[in-house]
């Protein structure tokens, strides 16, 4: 599962690597041009607008790929979701609120941030629902440097 998918990278690289696939975006324009993308490049993936978990069928995934949005500030427009987290970071409140549900113990889950990620907060609301991230990769680039973290239940 990419939850969050935006333009469906991770998605289409999974399906083309024989992936059973399921792509969401909180944004319409964002789940149309996957469907399209997919359509083009003949890949099969299960696509749908959902606001996190909100529209997902309850089932366990065997990887869930997450790049969240990172600023903290409440969104306005749909393409606001893309970047911001709320003000006090509501929609990592309410992914590690509801994650657990979906995975189980062979579940791989992994986060993509960056350095200017209120690291305390996201921390906070995942340790109060009994997960630990743990950084299993960095890279830094011209503007920033981007993490990849592992979410294991404790």
């Amino acid at each position: 599962m990419e939850l969050g998918c935006g333009s469906g990278l991770i998605a289409m690289i999974a399906a083309e690597k024989g992936a059973a696939v399921t792509a969401t975006d909180i944004n319409p324009v964002a789940v149309e041009f996957l469907k399209k993308n997919s359509l083009q490049n003949k890949l099969r993936l299960e696509i749908f607008q959902s606001d996190l978990f909100d529209d997902v069928q309850l089932k366990q995934f065997d990887i869930i790929a997450i790049n969240p949005p990172y600023y903290k500030k409440n969104p306005v427009t749909l393409r606001d979701h893309a970047w911001f987290c709320g003000e006090h970071g509501e929609y990592f409140e309410r992914l590690f609120t509801s994650l657990h549900r979906y995975i189980d113990a062979g579940t791989e889950t992994l986060m993509v941030l960056f350095d200017g990620c209120d690291m305390e907060m996201i921390n906070g609301f995942a340790n109060k629902n009994s997960f630990v991230l743990t950084c299993m990769h960095s890279k830094q680039n011209i503007l920033e440097k981007n993490f990849i973290y592992k979410i294991e239940k404790i």
